[in-house]
């Protein structure tokens, strides 16, 4: 599927990708789509998402899309090695790709932009997937129709006029998968149940962008508080950084060369409220021979301090693993004499691509520095330099957050802080963090809201007796699957109806056994010389004894039945006249004598009735030796 990752590395958890197809993709011939024709798409997204996230501070990565050309990614394929050709692969789109680690919000505000892109543009339909594959429909998954299983849903979810869809038909080309769900929505249209699940989840925005804020004091050193305040962005790495490191990569944060504890300066800051959570949460409280001065837990200080330290040393670790990366990269230079701009220029993108032509082994494991392997390396170079427009869109050129608190702090000024600092009776005060703390009956009102009241569903289910639970499974369907109860989950509107498509099925199970017994002429066996001699007495015969030796058969079997089970009954009855449930009684005596083992009381109740049955109609003359009393 498309969802192949750009770069050829191993699946990486948290990522959610989309995958955005406008409708000049899948209606005209892929090849006249051009990166341009894409580009001017993306303006367009951008245009209209950006009303909703232009201060959003995201948690991990910023929402962006990327042109995909098919010329683009066929040559991905070729230096990958893979020779797979399939539409999915080549058929142009827009791409995104969004890390969102601790914070689900901005995968879920990600999936309603997305929604409502497909609103705003005719003909766009767009597939999210994250690395549990169809989240969408694990979220609905308590009202999916009993065909949606992840086998038939893998790979076939699509995002179309803000609707779900499913596609279920098989053998079809991508493109035209796409023309039928533009041009017959209601062929590959899930239910309104499933519609209102995701409609709910995803309805709290953009109300819940600003709900999911939070405001905060942080004891900050002036250079620090001066690029926060520029970037205010850049609070989601510091933080990441110094809640996800080890006490080797805090060594760099006893010297605190980038940002000095000695001038320090009270500022307000915004953040998510995961942000904050995790930063509240992180033990580590900065290096005591660093010169910190907190001062004690009970001066209501405390927390803006503790949260300045650790703010401040997330930035000076930033810092110093982007000087770290430019020496490395400095060191590793190599004069090039043709082209030598254009590869400074696409660096990253170089560097990408010689690791898969590395991967692939194309370098044959020549020893560095050899001639046969500057040859290649020389050829390749000159391939890179011919393709580099396509190359830059294969490979995410964004810096790295470490690079861009860099380039902050080499370019703030002395100017710059002294304009930025505040008094600090004119900072307005911190939001109450009161939400941190839910109490057992705030976290029981929540999974009220989500999943309904649970304990009452579980008391109403043992109020039933037994009686009443192995009446209830005998009363229900058994399909194909087993049996599915219809109080779990409504079966109603389990086919899509349409009165244009003459190609769908209705099954019913008791025309299917008519017309089988009809084909085959069915007579149940009888006697042990049933089936000696021609074959016309199992295949042919009167049409007067049709069905009559059945009926015969069935009654007979019943009534030996119905009688075994009365003598049980009263036996039970007899032996113990204080238990009311005779049914109860029988069963909790066979499981007894079955001493733990397999017997048909002990399957009973584990679910397969079918066994029980299968005993007693295995000789119809004699009750079988499990069941004699």
């Amino acid at each position: 599927m498309a969802n192949t990752a750009v770069m050829h590395k191993a699946k990486e958890e948290d990522i959610l990708e989309c995958f955005l197809y406008p409708k000049f993709c899948y209606m005209t011939d892929p090849d006249a789509v051009t990166e341009a024709t894409l580009s001017e798409e993306i303006a367009k997204y951008n245009a209209e998402i950006a009303q909703f996230i232009v201060d959003h501070i995201w948690h991990c990565d910023s929402l962006n899309f990327r042109p995909r050309t098919k010329q683009a990614m066929l040559l991905n394929r070729i230096l990958e090695g893979s020779a797979v050709e399939e539409d999915y692969h080549t058929l142009p789109h827009i791409y995104a790709s969004l890390r969102f680690d601790e914070d689900i919000g901005d995968e879920w505000l990600t999936v309603f932009l997305i929604f409502r892109l497909t609103k705003v543009f005719n003909g766009l339909i767009a597939r999210v997937v994250d690395s549990d594959g169809e989240f969408l429909l694990i979220e609905a998954a308590n009202v999916l129709p009993l065909w949606a299983s992840p086998e038939t849903c893998q790979d076939r979810v699509f995002i179309h006029n803000g609707d779900i869809h499913v596609i279920r038909e098989r053998g079809t080309s991508f493109p035209n998968l796409l023309n039928n769900i533009n041009g017959k929505p209601y062929i590959s249209k899930m239910l309104e149940k499933v519609q209102l699940v995701l409609q709910k989840r995803i309805g709290i925005y953009p109300d819940e962008i600003q709900k999911r804020k939070h405001k905060t004091r942080a004891f900050l050193p002036e250079k620090a508080a001066s690029i926060l305040r520029l970037e205010p962005r850049l609070i989601a790495p510091a933080i990441r950084t110094i809640c996800h490191s080890d006490p080797l990569e805090r060594r760099v944060c006893r010297a605190m060369r980038y940002f000095p504890p000695e001038q320090r300066t009270m500022v307000n800051l915004k953040m998510t409220k995961c942000l904050y959570a995790m930063a509240t949460h992180c033990r580590y409280t900065g290096d005591p021979r660093t010169g910190w001065n907190i001062p004690p837990a009970t001066c209501s200080k405390y927390n803006a301090h503790v949260l300045g330290v650790k703010v401040a040393c997330g930035l000076e670790m930033l810092v110093a693993r982007a000087n770290e990366e430019r020496r490395k990269h400095t060191k590793e230079k190599s004069d090039v004499s043709d082209g030598a701009e254009k590869l400074k220029l696409n660096e990253p993108a170089f560097v990408a691509y010689l690791a898969r032509l590395e991967a692939n082994g194309y370098f044959r494991d020549l020893l560095e520095g050899s001639q046969e392997r500057d040859k290649l390396l020389s050829t390749a170079k000159e391939y890179f330099l011919k393709h580099a427009t396509l190359f830059d869109n294969l490979t995410n050129l964004h810096e790295s957050d470490a690079q861009k608190v860099l380039e902050a702090w080499e370019n703030i000024q002395t100017n710059d802080i002294e304009m930025h600092a505040q008094d600090e009776t004119t900072l307005s005060p911190a939001d109450s963090d009161s939400w941190l703390n839910v109490d057992p009956a705030q976290l029981e009102m929540y999974l009220n809201q989500q999943w309904g009241n649970v304990k009452d569903r579980k008391l109403d289910q043992e109020s039933l007796s037994l009686r009443e639970k192995v009446q209830s499974f005998l009363n229900q369907t058994s399909g194909v699957d087993g049996v599915h109860f219809l109080g779990e989950q409504s079966m109603e509107n389990d086919v899509m109806l349409d009165a244009e498509d003459s190609t769908r099925i209705d099954f019913d199970a008791d025309v299917f056994d008519s017309a089988l017994r009809g084909i085959l002429d069915l007579v149940v066996p009888g006697g042990e010389g049933e089936f000696e001699g021609s074959s016309e007495g199992s295949l042919g015969g009167d049409d007067e004894d049709k069905g009559g030796d059945m009926d015969k058969y069935m009654r007979l079997l019943d009534s030996q039945l119905q009688s075994q089970m009365v003598k049980e009954e009263s036996a039970v009855a007899a032996e113990d006249k204080n238990v009311a449930d005779p049914v109860e009684a029988s069963l909790r005596e066979s499981i007894e004598a079955e001493a733990g083992g397999s017997g048909p009381a002990g399957n009973l109740i584990g679910g397969p009735v079918r066994r029980l049955m299968h005993l007693q109609l295995q000789s119809p003359t004699t009750v079988p030796p499990d069941l004699q009393s």
